[in-house]
């Protein structure tokens, strides 16, 4: 489905609204809020959309509450085909390009592109099997050359003899670009996990593997980096030497990986020409996104308008709701972690988990243990003496008293 047959299809809001509504409930409306079914119609206003009733919670909601169109002016055949936009463009789209083909504003394009990317992060991928390569990249600007066409030896001189001109242009990890590190098949469906890490240390490295890929079923192919030799403690590992073969020896090589990041670095050069850090992620997960449905084109639309519906509002107020690293790859931690405690609670069932013992005490008489119980030395809790206090008005009453009977006597 091209453009023109997209914005012919979904030209009203009406029927923007009665697909949204088929994808998301079937023909049956639910409150998105309490998952409950019984709900009643509101009376139609028109041109708005139809309002809802839970009876459950008494709340109003419409097939817009919870998802990334909730909240915005934008009408929905523009959504359409924003997103229409994103998903036909390999290397990405800048949200000033959107803005001047839909004819809207920068500030409304940027933020609802950033929601559609928050829908295309994939929570429910399948792990990752076959032979799978690991590597690293950098993204970000590049260093200014030293020389540049114009200037005199005596001139570039003077200009490296400043505090600011680097003494020598570095790559890689002596930069200060953005480390981004990319697990793909190379078999099957080569599906592609893009992530963000901070500090490349073999534990973070190994974390991501696990996340990311089935350790039962996989080899990995990486570089030389000595981060990487902790894999070999999970699965078969093996490493291409780039300074004796720089392309492949066979079939020992990364090729795959870089591939996809050359897609990367020519949408960022391209399009985008510069990313923060901050939102960074967002776009690793877009381009993730397209390049595990590359060969799913006519149903990818049709899929991230179900992905759109059925995900929560993850920007409000042109900012993140959570965290960037948390919307992107909180799921797959979770997930991570449940594989695990999972994978330990099947451990111990197979070895059989011995009852744990009362607090005792075990002493060795020839060839026999007796079994003793644990004494507990208590000290004798001390004794607290209260003091009497007298009262000095009682003891002049007292006086009083006695004195008065001895005066009546003697009258």
């Amino acid at each position: 489905m091209n453009l023109l047959t997209l914005a012919q299809k979904y030209n009203t809001q009406a029927k923007c609204v009665k697909y949204l509504e088929k994808v998301r409930w079937n023909g049956k409306p639910k409150c998105p809020y309490c998952e409950e079914s019984t709900v009643s119609r509101r009376m139609k206003i028109p041109f708005r959309i139809q309002k809802y009733h839970c009876n459950k919670c008494n709340r109003d909601f419409t097939v817009l509450s919870g998802t990334i169109f909730e909240a915005s002016k934008l009408p929905l055949p523009k959504w359409f085909q924003l997103i229409h936009l994103m998903l036909t463009a390999p290397k990405g789209i800048s949200s000033m390009q959107l803005s001047r083909t839909l004819g809207i504003t920068y500030k409304t394009a940027w933020y609802c592109s950033m929601r559609v990317r928050c829908a295309m992060i994939d929570d429910e991928i399948d792990l990752l099997e076959g032979i799978v390569e690991q590597d690293e990249s950098y993204l970000g600007g590049r260093p200014r050359r030293r020389n540049r066409p114009g200037q005199t030896s005596e001139n570039a001189a003077i200009l490296n003899q400043m505090e600011d001109s680097p003494k020598k242009i570095k790559r890689g990890r002596g930069t200060k670009k953005v480390p981004v590190v990319g697990i793909v098949e190379r078999e099957g469906k080569k599906r592609v996990r893009l992530e963000v890490m901070e500090k490349l240390t073999g534990k973070n490295l190994l974390a991501m593997l696990k996340r990311y890929v089935n350790t039962e079923k996989a080899i990995a192919v990486t570089d030389e980096y000595p981060a990487y030799a902790k894999f070999e403690e999970e699965l078969q590992h093996l490493v291409v030497k780039h300074k004796e073969h720089f392309f492949a020896d066979g079939e020992l090589h990364t090729n795959t990986i870089e591939n996809v990041w050359s897609i990367i670095k020519n949408g960022l050069r391209g399009q985008y020409h510069a990313l923060s850090k901050k939102y960074l992620p967002f776009y690793l997960a877009e381009w993730a996104y397209k390049y595990n449905r590359r060969n799913e084109r006519p149903s990818m639309f049709a899929e991230t308008i179900e992905h759109a519906v059925t995900e929560e509002k993850p920007m409000l107020d042109y900012k993140p709701t959570k965290p960037v690293a948390e919307i992107t790859t909180g799921d797959a931690i979770r997930k991570a972690a449940e594989r695990e405690a999972t994978a330990k609670r099947a451990e111990r069932a197979l070895r059989g988990r011995k009852p744990k013992l009362r607090a005792t005490a075990y002493t060795k008489n020839k060839s026999k243990r007796i079994k003793k119980k644990a004494t507990v030395s208590r000290k004798p809790a001390k004794r607290i003496v209260r003091r009497k206090t007298t009262n000095k008005n009682a003891a002049k009453n007292k006086l009083a008293k006695e004195y008065g009977k001895i005066s009546k006597k003697h009258r």
